[in-house]
């Protein structure tokens, strides 16, 4: 099959303007945004209005899917191992609706794709230009072509996290303000690493019961086969982080203390305990960093390379001596991103 590629067309945003008030006429409400390449100012593109629509679950499919219908869509495709996501076709076969949940790291990495090319003339012009030559050669199939765009959408993107990351330094330190001169120590993979979670997730759930929304052992030590620091980070999600009453007391009485509170990066507090050394992150529902947790986790699980590749990192890293520990964990930035890069794509 050919990729026909069509110049910016100026007339792309009031198409989608008119789906927009389509879908709000169906779903008041609804959380809506124009994506791919047709949102673009002066990029080229397959004549495609591209939407994607946010909800708290799509595979709860009747909260949606009948007043879409009723609008003209259909379901196309159900991706139930890939974040959940549907495709839905509007009645001009020239509209495709992306569903997504609320929190997922797709929604962001879609968002910060296209808003990083429209402000950025060098990348937007790098990426027409690979998408000229590629649709230049026969494909198969669509989804072909697409993958053949995947090398220079990660470089794109990762320039493109790297310039909008979220500072490190909006922390209120409860205890245990942060000292010089940090060595990290690094250890080959210890097998009891997933007793050690499993104590500390068994001491969690006993004093917080029901209000544990999600608890997962992350961070290197949840990885077989990987080196890291013998400390067992957990993902706890609540209710509320910011409702520090809700689960603070409860988990101080268990025996973890509160270390320090950054209401300015999703709302994360950070609890810890010595014995041994855990940190539990806490987050809300719906937060993208709990989906980017699990995603770096699953892939470095899955893929013995891109292990490889982090490990290599920490271990070069891990001979530098830091002035916080934080800076250790920055100083990785580049690679994890890569690595969740690769995971989304």
């Amino acid at each position: 099959m050919n990729i026909e590629l069509a110049d910016y067309d100026g007339a792309w945003p009031g198409l989608y303007e008119r789906e927009r008030a389509r879908i709000l006429a169906a779903l008041p409400g609804a959380e809506l945004e124009h994506v791919g390449s047709t949102s673009v100012p002066g990029l080229c593109a397959k004549p495609v209005i591209d939407m994607m629509l946010v909800v708290d679950d799509p595979r709860d499919e009747a909260s949606y899917v009948p007043a879409l219908e009723a609008a003209g869509y259909r379901v196309t495709i159900r991706e139930d191992d890939w974040h959940d996501h549907r495709i839905l076709k509007g009645p001009d076969t020239n509209v495709n609706l992306h569903v997504f949940p609320r929190g997922c790291a797709q929604v962001r990495r879609h968002l910060l794709f296209r808003d990083w090319l429209r402000g950025n003339a060098d990348d937007r012009e790098l990426y027409a230009q690979t998408k000229r030559k590629l649709a230049a050669q026969p494909w198969e199939r669509v989804q072909d072509y697409a993958a053949a765009k995947n090398e220079v959408v990660l470089e794109i993107l990762e320039r493109a996290y790297l310039a909008t990351r979220a500072p490190s330094d909006d922390v209120e330190y409860v205890t245990e303000t942060p000292t010089g001169n940090v060595r990290i120590t690094l250890e080959d993979y210890n097998p009891a690493w997933p007793e050690w979670f499993a104590r500390e997730e068994a001491r969690i759930r006993t004093a917080l019961g029901d209000r544990v929304l999600r608890l997962e052992h992350v961070g290197s030590t949840s990885v077989p086969g990987l080196a890291a620091k013998p400390l067992i980070d957990i993902l706890l999600v609540v209710a509320d982080s910011d409702d520090e009453d809700a689960y603070v007391p409860a988990l101080v009485e268990a025996g973890y203390y509160l270390r320090l509170r950054e209401p300015g990066w999703y709302r994360h507090r950070l609890l810890k305990d010595s014995d041994p050394e855990v940190n539990l992150h806490v987050f809300s529902p719906a937060c993208e960093e709990v989906d980017r947790m699990l995603v770096f986790r699953d892939r470095l699980r899955d893929n013995a390379g891109e292990r490889a590749e982090y490990e290599a990192v920490k271990r070069e890293l891990a001979e530098r001596t830091w002035g916080r520990g934080q800076e250790y964990a920055d100083a990785k930035t580049r690679v994890v991103e890569r690595i969740i890069l690769r995971a989304l794509a």
